[in-house]
């Protein structure tokens, strides 16, 4: 059998890399040829922000493969290759090698798609060059490429202000790492608020005081409508209230998957996401789905959806290999949109769907939010932690989760990761046997007591609260 990959960043590298373990445990003859447009896969984009900002001084330890890696173990690498097109009732595939521009065919007998995301550039006047690349002064944030080019203009004195469109997770942590190099940085978003649908209120309020408590400059509830060149350079934003000078712009307004050349060959739903079964086969049993571009179940909503993270496209490639090798033996178990985001000394994590997302999707939901210690306070240090949980109110089955500290308590997602997984209720959350040692936590805790308020009983926190107050 000959497997023919199509992309191999994150859920491409742990496609073929399982595809060639198992084939060699299953003693079964398989050829894996597996193609990309990048000169480079594994770059771990979520720490851009790291070497942007100085966390780290090289970012050689943001990939953790390497094309000759794979080729070690026995995979057909061919880099720098696009493809242009799908003919699956020949079962063979258009790639175009984009050094030497020869376009030639390839077949296959299971062909995988991992062909990913792009950033939206929208058609809003000086964004765009007339080839549709973004203008000169604009960065965008994606490949590792991005990111050196972003590095050497942020190490540039001459470069004092920036301002950053997109109060997501990319555009927060750039805003941090701007301000590290004492940039002026001014943070523009459409949005009342930052990371609007990560977190509800409770935590980005904080957040958003912190980095104002630093200099950030927050505008939210703006329309970007224009940018001002001088020379071919973008030197001014203008928005629907405010015009800001700039030395440079970075725009991280989300993303769309790449997949206009798969219109004809395979099922797509929403923003052109690939529709897949729990095996990640599309409406082509031959031809199976991978990674950003696919649609995948989400285990809070209960529908398909894309979830762009690292983590969801690995376990998409490690799924997919499996029911390759073992004749789609394993399914998937379903995805909760697991994250995490560590800016302005706030620890983060999020799990399932937040209240604003619930409600904004009409979902009938209760919710609990608690503050509390995350010690006894008869130990030093002892840290605020805020934590809520949402929940169905018919089902009484926990959908999502939200942590934040000073502190580092993001781990606690985990459980909740698997709680929203195997449909675990708001009133069994408080009887999980979770371990106590001062040390560590509290006899009730900071998960155990929010269960508690959920059910009205949080007269277990007043009464600790009266204890230590005497």
């Amino acid at each position: 059998m000959k497997v023919i990959a199509i992309g191999i960043n994150h859920s491409g590298t742990t496609l073929v890399r399982t595809l060639s373990h198992l084939s060699k445990q299953d003693k079964k003859d398989i050829k894996i040829v597996a193609y990309d447009r990048n000169d480079n896969i594994s770059f771990l984009g979520c720490g851009i922000a790291l070497w942007v900002g100085g966390e780290i001084s090289k970012p050689d330890g943001l990939f953790y493969a390497t094309p000759e890696l794979l080729q070690s173990e026995g995979i057909e690498v061919h880099m720098k290759h696009e493809l242009l097109a799908v003919n699956n009732k020949e079962k063979k595939v258009l790639i175009k090698n984009l050094e030497t521009n020869e376009e030639f065919f390839d077949t296959y007998d299971k062909l995988v798609i991992g062909v990913g995301t792009w950033p939206i550039i929208p058609s809003i006047p000086g964004l765009k060059n007339d080839d549709g690349t973004v203008s000169a002064g604009v960065n965008i944030v994606k490949l590792f490429q991005h990111a050196k080019q972003i590095k050497a203009i942020i190490d540039n004195s001459a470069i004092k202000n920036v301002v950053v469109v997109g109060a997501g997770y990319i555009g927060i942590e750039l805003v941090e790492a701007f301000s590290h190099n004492n940039k002026k940085v001014t943070l523009i978003d459409i949005e009342d608020r930052i990371m609007p649908r990560y977190y509800d209120e409770e935590f980005t309020t904080p957040v958003q005081q912190s980095m104002e408590k630093a200099g950030v400059i927050i505008r939210t509830d703006e329309v970007v409508k224009e940018f001002i060149k001088e020379n071919g350079i973008v030197t001014k934003v203008i928005t629907d209230k405010n015009e800001y000078a700039v030395d440079m712009v970075l725009w991280a307004v989300g993303f769309n998957t790449e997949t206009k050349i798969l219109k004809d060959v395979v099922e797509l739903g929403a923003r052109g996401a690939i529709k897949t079964n729990s095996y990640f086969q599309t409406s082509d049993p031959d031809i199976y789905a991978i990674g950003d571009c696919v649609a995948v179940h989400n285990n809070a909503t209960k529908e398909n959806a894309n979830i762009a993270l690292a983590t969801t496209a690995v376990r998409t490639g490690l799924v997919t290999a499996f029911n390759i090798v073992r004749d789609n033996s394993l399914t998937s178990p379903g995805f909760q949109a697991a994250n995490a985001i560590s800016v302005f000394g706030w620890k983060m994590a999020g799990v399932g769907v937040s209240e604003t997302v619930a409600k904004m999707s009409q979902m009938d939901v209760d919710t609990v939010f608690f503050e509390d210690n995350d010690r006894p306070e008869f130990l030093e240090p002892h840290v605020k932690v805020k934590i809520k949980i949402v929940w169905e109110k018919a089902s009484r089955k926990i959908i999502g989760a939200q942590i934040a500290s000073k502190a580092n308590h993001t781990e606690v997602i985990y459980m909740f990761s698997l709680a929203i997984m195997k449909g675990l209720t708001i009133d069994e959350l408080p009887l999980v046997d979770i371990f106590f040692l001062p040390h560590f936590n509290k006899p009730y805790n900071f998960v155990t007591l929010a269960g508690l308020k959920a059910l009205g009983m949080d007269y277990f926190h007043q009464s600790v609260d009266e204890n230590n107050n005497n």
